[in-house]
Protein backbone atom coordinates (compact mmCIF):
# COMPACT_ATOMS: atom_id res chain seq x y z
CA UNK A 1 0.00 0.00 0.00
CA UNK A 2 2.65 2.55 0.71
CA UNK A 3 4.64 2.16 -2.33
CA UNK A 4 1.15 2.43 -4.27
CA UNK A 5 0.69 5.76 -2.61
CA UNK A 6 4.69 6.54 -2.94
CA UNK A 7 4.43 6.01 -6.73
CA UNK A 8 1.36 8.17 -7.28
CA UNK A 9 3.19 10.85 -5.68
CA UNK A 10 6.25 10.20 -7.67
CA UNK A 11 3.71 10.88 -10.87
CA UNK A 12 1.64 13.95 -9.55
CA UNK A 13 4.33 15.57 -8.31
CA UNK A 14 6.10 16.48 -11.42
CA UNK A 15 2.40 16.77 -13.46
CA UNK A 16 1.24 19.66 -11.36
CA UNK A 17 4.64 21.14 -11.26
CA UNK A 18 4.84 21.45 -15.03
CA UNK A 19 0.53 22.42 -15.35
CA UNK A 20 1.47 24.90 -12.70
CA UNK A 21 4.50 26.69 -14.82
CA UNK A 22 2.07 26.48 -17.74
CA UNK A 23 -0.58 28.50 -16.26
CA UNK A 24 1.89 31.13 -15.27
CA UNK A 25 3.42 31.28 -18.44
CA UNK A 26 0.09 32.02 -20.22
CA UNK A 27 -0.65 34.86 -17.34
CA UNK A 28 2.62 36.72 -18.71
CA UNK A 29 2.13 40.07 -20.62
CA UNK A 30 2.97 39.39 -23.81
CA UNK A 31 5.17 41.90 -26.13
CA UNK A 32 4.83 41.91 -29.72
CA UNK A 33 7.88 42.11 -32.35
CA UNK A 34 7.41 45.00 -34.13
CA UNK A 35 10.25 45.31 -36.65
CA UNK A 36 13.96 44.57 -35.97
CA UNK A 37 15.31 46.50 -32.55
CA UNK A 38 11.38 47.77 -31.64
CA UNK A 39 9.02 45.45 -29.12
CA UNK A 40 5.38 47.00 -28.47
CA UNK A 41 3.52 46.76 -24.85
CA UNK A 42 0.25 48.07 -24.65
CA UNK A 43 0.50 50.69 -27.33
CA UNK A 44 4.13 51.91 -26.23
CA UNK A 45 6.71 51.45 -28.18
CA UNK A 46 10.79 50.02 -26.97
CA UNK A 47 13.52 50.84 -28.84
CA UNK A 48 16.71 48.96 -28.81
CA UNK A 49 19.75 50.89 -30.04
CA UNK A 50 23.34 52.49 -30.38
CA UNK A 51 22.60 55.12 -27.61
CA UNK A 52 20.60 52.28 -25.51
CA UNK A 53 23.61 50.11 -25.85
CA UNK A 54 26.23 52.38 -24.38
CA UNK A 55 24.14 53.38 -21.36
CA UNK A 56 23.50 50.34 -19.88
CA UNK A 57 26.82 48.12 -21.19
CA UNK A 58 30.20 48.85 -20.25
CA UNK A 59 32.85 47.10 -22.59
CA UNK A 60 30.25 44.42 -22.97
CA UNK A 61 29.55 43.91 -19.76
CA UNK A 62 25.63 44.80 -18.34
CA UNK A 63 26.21 47.57 -15.67
CA UNK A 64 22.36 46.80 -14.86
CA UNK A 65 20.80 43.84 -12.34
CA UNK A 66 17.94 42.26 -13.28
CA UNK A 67 14.70 42.48 -11.18
CA UNK A 68 11.77 39.97 -12.26
CA UNK A 69 10.03 38.76 -14.69
CA UNK A 70 7.41 40.54 -16.40
CA UNK A 71 6.33 39.14 -19.92
CA UNK A 72 7.75 36.93 -22.96
CA UNK A 73 7.56 37.88 -26.51
CA UNK A 74 5.08 37.02 -28.94
CA UNK A 75 6.94 34.23 -30.70
CA UNK A 76 7.69 32.41 -27.20
CA UNK A 77 6.66 28.70 -26.87
CA UNK A 78 6.01 26.94 -23.38
CA UNK A 79 7.79 24.15 -25.13
CA UNK A 80 10.64 25.26 -27.21
CA UNK A 81 11.96 28.96 -28.11
CA UNK A 82 11.28 31.42 -25.94
CA UNK A 83 12.62 35.46 -25.34
CA UNK A 84 11.69 36.68 -21.93
CA UNK A 85 11.20 40.33 -20.87
CA UNK A 86 12.83 41.46 -17.53
CA UNK A 87 12.43 44.56 -15.34
CA UNK A 88 15.41 46.12 -14.49
CA UNK A 89 16.36 47.31 -10.75
CA UNK A 90 15.71 51.06 -9.88
CA UNK A 91 14.07 51.18 -13.56
CA UNK A 92 10.49 51.20 -14.45
CA UNK A 93 9.04 48.88 -16.02
CA UNK A 94 7.30 50.72 -18.30
CA UNK A 95 10.32 52.83 -19.17
CA UNK A 96 12.92 50.43 -19.74
CA UNK A 97 13.12 46.44 -20.33
CA UNK A 98 15.86 43.92 -20.34
CA UNK A 99 15.05 41.15 -23.36
CA UNK A 100 17.31 37.98 -23.40
CA UNK A 101 16.32 34.54 -25.32
CA UNK A 102 18.36 32.35 -26.99
CA UNK A 103 19.89 34.19 -29.62
CA UNK A 104 18.92 37.81 -27.94
CA UNK A 105 19.86 39.81 -25.48
CA UNK A 106 19.26 43.58 -25.32
CA UNK A 107 17.61 46.74 -23.23
CA UNK A 108 15.13 48.22 -24.84
CA UNK A 109 14.08 52.02 -23.98
CA UNK A 110 10.37 53.81 -23.99
CA UNK A 111 11.25 56.82 -26.86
Amino acid sequence: MFFKKKRMVLFLVPVLLIVGLYFYDANLDVYINKTDGVIVHKDKEFHRGYETYQKYYVNGEKTFEIDRLIGKTENSKFLGFKESVWKIKGEPEDKVVFVKGLMIEGVYERK
